[in-house]
């Protein structure tokens, strides 16, 4: 992993107009750079780059970011391999964290199985293409099933036999060694004799490639007629290979995915196939695993639309009723689409052009909603219990949904189609949503071994690893509390943009500062809170906030501007991503929050935050009391009815001191 002294290097030579200039047409406009945004059909540049901030906004489609993050979306780099790019541009050397000798082992480990599996590919791909029992068997086959040379070529596909054609003896005359065979499941080890045997012979092969394009593992489907012989024999999980993780297609698709802004997920290896050859790229398979949580969060990388189009017979709909939950929670939109039931992807991509193809699934590609209720309301017209569970189902998928807003607009969509009212169906989903949430801390509390975080552990600095996009990270970030998101909002503002300003005091009014004495916005911030032990409620301003002060204990003292500059970078460079995109909304953001509406509009801001940061603080403590004080009137209320006499005394008295903080408090906030 690149320490952090090397990219602080990297990111202090970046010139931001120079890295998206490689990549887009720009023109200079004022003090910025005004060009074509290629994240959408930019037809006038809507796209700005300011090189004093170092950063990018997209006023169209809301893209934004700083050089590393335009390199992530733009060339679906990881995090690491965007920086590795940018020291290469600018001639920096690379500087590595010293890795521990299990570190060092561990990561040749891990490259030579990669080495391995790519070698396996070449071999079997030769055999294939240059021996006679391949040419007849599997070159037959392949061409049988109307794959061109080229799409052979294009997916790697090969041809394992049997001896004397064996991988095993090949590798090991080769160079390669015996452990690495073994640990990559290409070859197995005979009790006793210790000879290694093929796993995969007598099949055609189909490699399974990692987002980045190395070869990971292999599907080998046999010819034979034979009911007692496996279809498919797939590589065993190992280092380099995680079935959940993988999905079969993704490096020939993630460019066409990206640039459609959808991904069509189908079922197996020759669907994937004979849609690319029929022009349709941008769709992947499940590689013959249930769809996992980790295979969506991995197309969720290049878009937030999935279209499934599986058989239309009776598994095929299983499958997609199975997928369609895991897509809506994982905050994707999901249609469906069913073929023919004579027909999968494979035969209707083979017997139809790309505008045929087009045309169908644009015309029969469902929302989930429709789907569900067409599927499963067929036959339960006359039944009322039968058709309430079907709609208890509908919204059940609706409540999995985590954006409230497009959950009220599925919502709105049932009501609608089952003629309800939306409050029934919105009460349905709360009970829905406070079960779930029981059950998982059931879960959590009694479970004996706990497990890691899915993203826990993903090693970004070996060669075929990939950075994820940690949506599990936003979930975390969730806002917890409505009414105080403002005012923390507002705060973390002052924070991250203004942090290092000096703020200039007119009076002693605020909070005991003496007159005309100068302290930065940040120290004024924390002392504020720190006041009344007040902390964040919501994790992801809390986190901004920690961050920002552990960050800021390890810079000199220099100018206010440049200090700044260094923490904004700190944040938008950094690889968690729900901080870096909140961070670059505070900053960029072109509405302002609600204590800055006047101010901004006679003064520059800077030369307000005497006055409205301490009006933020003032705002922020007030909500809190308030919250306090209806918490308690609550409790009143609930002692009433108890009859507990020492209990109501207390809540009372403790609601009176409420009150006269509160109004001073708000005499305070009216004095500014």
């Amino acid at each position: 992993m690149i320490d952090r002294a090397t990219v602080e290097k990297i990111l202090d030579a970046v010139r931001i107009e120079e890295v998206i200039g490689d990549f887009v047409s720009l023109r200079k406009r004022g003090a910025n750079y005004l060009g074509l945004c290629p994240f959408h059909q930019d037809k006038n540049p809507s796209m700005s780059v300011s090189a004093t901030k170092g950063i990018f906004k997209c006023f169209a489609c809301g893209k934004a970011g700083n050089a590393v993050t335009f390199l992530m979306e733009h060339e679906h780099l990881s995090y690491w391999e965007a920086l590795r790019y940018l020291a290469k541009k600018y001639h920096i050397e690379i500087v590595e964290k010293e890795e521990t000798a299990e570190e060092i082992a561990s990561r040749m480990r891990y490259e030579s199985m990669l080495v391995v599996s790519e070698y396996a590919q070449k071999f079997y791909a030769d055999v294939l293409w240059n021996s006679e029992v391949g040419k007849a068997i599997g070159l037959s086959y392949f061409r049988e099933r109307k794959f061109t040379d080229e799409t052979i070529r294009k997916f790697g596909l090969g041809y394992a036999a049997s001896r004397p054609l064996t991988l095993s003896a090949a590798a090991l005359k080769a160079g390669y060694k015996k452990e690495y065979l073994v640990a990559s499941g290409l070859c197995l080890e005979r009790e006793g004799s210790g000879e290694l045997y093929d796993r995969f012979f007598d099949r055609v092969m189909f490699p399974i490639h990692s987002i980045s394009g190395r070869v990971i593992a292999f599907g080998g489907r046999t010819l034979k007629t034979d009911k007692s012989v496996a279809k498919y024999v797939n590589s065993p999980q190992s280092e380099i290979y995680d079935k959940s993780r993988s999905l079969y297609g993704i490096f020939q698709a993630k460019n066409s995915i990206a640039k459609a802004d959808k991904c069509i997920l189908v079922e197996g290896y020759a669907d994937v196939i004979s849609m690319h050859q029929a022009g349709v790229t941008n769709v992947v398979a499940s590689s013959g695993t249930s769809l996992t949580v980790e295979q969506i969060r991995l197309i969720k990388r290049f878009t937030d639309k999935i279209t499934i189009i599986y058989d239309g017979d009776a598994a095929g709909i299983k499958a997609a009723l199975r997928g369609i939950d895991l897509v809506l929670e994982e905050g994707l939109s999901v249609k469906v689409v069913l073929l023919p039931p004579e027909d999968d992807p494979d035969s209707y991509a083979k017997s139809h052009s790309l505008i045929e193809i087009q045309e169908y699934i644009e015309e029969n590609e469902k929302d989930f909603i429709s789907f569900k209720s067409e599927l499963l309301l067929k036959e339960t017209e006359r039944d009322p219990v039968r058709r309430s569970q079907v709609i208890r189902d509908i919204v059940q998928s609706v409540a999995v949904v985590p954006d409230p807003i497009l959950r009220n607009v599925y919502v709105e969509m049932v009501a609608e189609k089952f003629e309800m009212k939306p409050d029934s169906i919105l009460a349905s989903i709360a009970e829905f949503r406070r079960k779930k949430r029981a059950l998982e801390r059931s879960r959590r509390r009694f479970d004996s071994a706990p497990q890691p975080e899915p993203e826990e552990f993903i090693p970004e600095d070996l060669p075929d690893a990939e950075a994820p996009t940690r949506p599990a990270q936003v979930d975390r970030y969730a806002l917890k509390d409505g009414y105080l998101a403002v005012p923390e909002r507002e705060l973390t503002y002052y924070l991250v943009k203004f942090g290092e300003y000096p703020m200039y005091f007119e009076d002693d009014m605020y909070y005991g500062a003496e007159q005309h004495e100068e302290m930065t916005v940040s120290q004024y911030i924390r002392d504020a809170l720190a006041d009344d032990d007040l902390v964040f409620v919501n994790d992801l301003y809390r986190t901004i906030f920690e961050r920002y002060y552990a960050y800021l204990a390890t810079l000199p003292r220099e100018e206010s501007e440049v200090m700044q500059q260094r923490i904004i970078r700190f944040f938008t460079a950094g690889d968690d991503p729900a901080v870096a995109r909140a961070v670059l909304d505070l900053i960029l953001e072109e509405h302002p929050l609600t204590v800055r509406t006047y101010e901004e509009s006679i003064t520059p801001e800077e030369q307000a935050l005497g006055r409205t940061v301490p009006k933020s603080v003032l705002l922020y403590k007030l909500r809190i009391t308030d919250q306090q004080c209806t918490a308690t009137a609550r409790e009143i209320t609930l002692a009433q009815r108890g009859g507990d006499q020492d209990n109501l005394r207390e809540l009372v008295a403790r609601l009176q001191v409420l009150n006269t903080v509160k109004n001073r408090l708000s005499k305070e906030l009216n004095r500014l």
